[in-house]
């Protein structure tokens, strides 16, 4: 009888490590999976932050392209510019729409306001691009201050 008191209280001491270390096996893979996602978003966000330091010094460079297209028939330029502007769309950077909008501080800046529709943007005086949903470079403007 002893014996089997043992034996029943061996088992269940048994059993109690048994889950035990099946409970710590769980959390460890849940760590895991946890530190996994948190390296891929960590790469993401790296890559994301090289690629806008890249952006931001290649669109001065487009901006010349666009503007010496637009004061020249040379139709090399023009082509130039338009694979430019595919190319960084094809990256996922995408121009901020500005005229005819309403004024947005976090997507423009102010540089000029004349007669016009109040809050309104009346031109484009540099084009803004944002990668994703982060603004690279805010669009200038002018915008209309009213009669």
């Amino acid at each position: 009888m002893v014996k089997e008191e043992k034996s029943s209280k061996e088992t269940e001491s048994l059993k109690q490590k048994v889950s035990d270390l099946e409970n710590q096996v769980k959390r460890v893979l849940a760590d895991y999976q946890n530190l996994q996602k948190r390296t891929v978003e960590e790469k993401r966000e790296f890559i994301r932050t090289a690629n806008k330091d890249i952006l931001l010094r290649l669109l001065p460079v487009l901006d010349t392209l666009i503007i010496a297209s637009k004061h020249s028939q040379d139709k090399s330029l023009q082509v130039s510019a338009a694979q430019f502007l595919q190319a960084l769309k094809d990256e996922g950077v995408e121009k901020i729409e500005t005229v005819g909008k309403r004024f947005d501080p976090i997507a423009m800046e102010c540089v000029v306001t004349e007669e016009g529709e109040e809050g309104k943007v009346l031109e484009e005086l540099r084009t803004g691009y944002k990668l994703s949903d982060i603004v690279l470079r805010v669009a200038q403007v002018k915008v209309g201050k009213g009669k």
